[in-house]
């Protein structure tokens, strides 16, 4: 309603200025006529006020459908988010051996770039006399994950002037790039497949990032050798805040026993239609982190993608405030 009064208030105003230029100028004939303009502004003052009323209404209720929408959205969320928690603990044994799941998670994470090589370098890497791209490399370790043909798989490095990280893009055969590549997956429907469609999720925080970005940059944690491997920085002093990491601040302690003895063992399950992985990472800005997907795949699509949860096993936080 006060907003209905404010646009109304500003019509009359603006009618009453044009009236008000009217009456002291004479270069439109019918200016002379003030019954003429009273009976414009009488006449067209009611129409404008009605639409722009209509307009209020309908814009007010698209937004109460939209806020309604985005609520039951996210109710919805936390319910499959919390019933995939309750599936997880339903299954028992990993359906897949962690020797296997350690082998793919590291040679995935370990793949060289061949951003900035020299040509001899490249040369070195040559596959049946062609230089295999990152793609390549990343679908050649991922065997149960393909894509239409005509497709192909690209990363894309954006600097956005705070901040750069690495994308994960398909290009299609028309040269668009899209983001979504979860959307062109062609995907063995196995708990092997659905490990690999984990993995490719998740492979941008392991990929080459800079300043703001990488406070979503994460460590592999596939085993307790893994864990041995990390290092932290000594108790921070009060009122310490390093601009960005440097070798002042260097990380150089190890975790503690209460760290060490986490359970990281990675894991994938099925429970009836839908698969489970459940792995560990390392963030300098949160901790030691078990997170769990949960994946459906249906005529070897990937239909349902969700991050049910993420456990903080470990609390750490380096201090940097980038």
């Amino acid at each position: 309603m006060e907003l209905f009064i404010i646009i109304y208030v500003i019509v009359w105003i603006l009618l009453l200025l044009f009236l008000l230029y009217m009456y002291f100028t004479e270069e439109i004939t019918f200016c002379r006529d003030n019954w003429k303009i009273l009976l414009l502004c009488i006449a067209f003052t009611p129409i404008i006020m009605l639409g722009l009323f209509l307009y209020v209404c309908v814009t007010s209720i698209m937004d109460k459908k939209e806020n309604e929408n985005a609520k039951n959205k996210e109710e919805n969320e936390k319910i499959n988010k919390k019933l995939a928690v309750e599936n997880f603990k339903k299954c028992h044994a990993s359906l897949v051996d962690t020797a296997v799941i350690e082998q793919i998670g590291r040679r995935l994470v370990n793949i060289k770039s061949t951003t900035n090589r020299t040509f001899v370098d490249l040369q070195m890497i040559t596959v049946c006399g062609r230089i295999p791209t990152d793609g390549d490399k990343i679908l050649y370790v991922l065997d149960k994950i393909q894509l239409p043909e005509g497709h192909s798989l690209q990363l894309e490095y954006k600097d956005g002037g705070i901040g750069g990280r690495t994308y994960i893009n398909v290009k299609e055969p028309n040269g668009n790039l899209s983001t979504k590549f979860l959307d062109f997956m062609i995907v063995d429907d196995s708990p092997l497949g659905a490990l690999q469609v984990y993995l490719l999720s998740k492979l941008w925080h392991y990929l080459p990032m800079y300043w703001h970005a990488c406070y979503d940059e994460r460590f592999c944690v596939l085993s307790k050798d893994d864990l041995s491997k990390i290092k932290i920085r000594s108790t921070k002093t009060r009122g310490e805040r390093p601009l960005k990491p440097s070798d002042i601040y260097e990380e150089e302690n190890d975790l503690p026993e209460e760290a060490l003895a986490c359970d990281v063992t990675p894991k994938v399950t099925r429970y009836e239609d839908k698969y489970y992985v459940c792995c560990c990472y390392w963030s300098r800005f949160a901790g030691l982190v078990r997170e769990l997907v949960e994946i459906k795949i249906e005529n070897n699509k990937i239909t349902e993608f969700l991050d049910a949860n993420r456990e903080v096993l470990y609390r750490y936080h380096c201090g940097i405030m980038y």
